[in-house]
């Protein structure tokens, strides 16, 4: 799930773009390619003052200790996060034997309905691991099926139906909220100063629309800027550009495919009264 942590080190990554628009291993994009360090948290004094005395920038991101807003909350439906995958192809069913190439991804598992009446699901380290638990568990009801490493052979009377199924990631916000973010500007000069803001406020503002790392999304809006030349004599100039960020919090859990819906119904004493076939 995302949180303010997330969001400020996707603040980071903009920020850290506009000033080193060709990477930290070229000169930056403020005057003289002046230096600067874009980071979460709050300087040290000790370093700040030494990056200053550098010619050095601090650019920080920092959020709003209380600044948090009641943000109206919308019942998001469950929806795909991470999508399955799958790492078994079948190849072709034949008379009885089914035939599939590759190996299972973690988690990946084959349905076989035999005759609308028998389910057998079962997963695998390894394909012939796979197919060996299917005929296993098809021997119950088809003596003779058998497997192999690429094949499973099932005598069935009249049909037989082989499905695919693996895990993948759903999410389902539960909470959504806003929090003031400030990107603080300590530069050693005003023409540095100046040119870091324009280009930080310049690049937030064309990223309006984050993504976290759990597929939610992050609304930053702009909502105001402080200068401060209080201690310019120590050479120290500063400059706050505020933003409200609106984001979600996201629970996440495992997601099945579906590879079947045929049910049996049975009477207390469990002998079986009705088959329903979806």
């Amino acid at each position: 799930m995302a949180d303010i942590t997330d969001v400020e080190a996707a603040i980071v990554t903009i920020v850290g773009n506009a000033i080193y628009p060709n990477g930290t291993s070229q000169p930056s994009a403020l005057p003289g390619g002046a230096a600067a360090n874009v980071s979460r948290g709050w300087p040290l004094p000790a370093c700040l003052d030494a990056d200053l005395a550098a010619g050095k920038a601090e650019i920080t991101i920092f959020p709003l200790g209380g600044a948090s807003i009641h943000t109206y909350q919308i019942q998001d439906e469950t929806y795909v996060v991470t999508p399955p995958t799958y790492g078994l192809t079948i190849v072709s069913i034949v008379g009885n034997v089914i035939t599939v190439s590759g190996q299972p991804q973690t988690g990946e598992y084959l349905t076989i309905e035999a005759d609308g009446a028998h389910i057998y699901s079962q997963t695998g380290a390894t394909t012939t691991a796979l197919l060996a638990a299917l005929a296993t568990a098809a021997q119950a009801d088809y003596p003779s099926a058998t497997s192999d490493a690429t094949t499973l052979t099932i005598p069935y009377g009249h049909s037989l139906i082989v499905r695919q199924g693996a895990i993948g990631t759903l999410g389902n916000v539960t909470w959504r909220q806003r929090h003031s973010i400030m990107v603080c500007i300590w530069a050693p000069s005003d023409e540095i100063r100046t040119a870091a803001a324009k280009l930080a406020d310049s690049a937030l503002k064309k990223n309006i629309k984050l993504t976290m790392p759990d597929t939610s999304q992050c609304i930053l809006r702009y909502m105001r800027t402080t200068s401060s030349d209080q201690q310019e004599k120590a050479g120290l100039y500063r400059r706050d550009l505020i933003y409200d960020a609106e984001f979600a919090t996201v629970d996440l859990f495992p997601g099945y495919v579906v590879t079947s819906v045929t049910v049996r119904i049975t009477d207390p004493t469990n002998t079986a009264i009705a088959t329903a076939i979806a």
